[in-house]
């Protein structure tokens, strides 16, 4: 008899872009393959080593599909259900990343190594530009130069 506190079996990349398929196609719900994705993501299964970096990927998308916006606290996401906010991905998002996700998986087949080298390269330029941007804005505020924004308040010197 099977744990049925175990986590499933990994999935393999055919298995996500069928789920993935499946929630563009209005077969499923986000709700469905968030609840799929889980054990991958949040559960004992997150801390597994999958030997295609595509399907972790894939996970992770299908997991936060269900993000909304808090009707009462817009600037608040959560995972949620249909009627309890602003969906964060539209339909159309859902569609434009799995195709997106789709042109990653085949340039991966293409060559793995260059795929990992070049998105390798691309977090460290991330990572640069991060934190350039916090060097900089350390200095203006080391040395006095940002200023308020926004109309001058009664006494505040303006």
């Amino acid at each position: 008899m099977s744990d049925p506190n175990a986590t499933p079996l990994l999935p393999g990349r055919a298995e996500v872009a069928a789920r993935w398929s499946a929630l563009a196609s209005g077969e499923v719900t986000r709700e469905a393959v968030h609840a799929w994705a889980f054990p991958w993501v949040e559960g004992e299964g997150a801390f597994t080593d999958f030997e295609e970096p595509l399907v972790l990927t894939g996970l992770q998308y299908l997991h936060g599909f269900d993000l909304c916006r808090d009707p009462g606290r817009p600037h608040i996401v959560r995972h949620g259900t249909l009627g309890e906010g602003e969906w964060v991905a539209s339909l159309d998002d859902i569609i434009g990343r799995f195709a997106h996700w789709q042109e990653q998986c085949a340039l991966y087949d293409a060559d793995p190594q260059g795929w990992s080298q070049a998105v390798l390269e691309r977090a460290r330029a991330f990572v640069r530009a991060e934190e350039a941007a916090a060097a900089s804005a350390r200095s203006a505020i080391n040395s006095g130069s940002t200023s308020a924004s926004g109309p001058p308040v009664e006494g505040d010197g303006r």
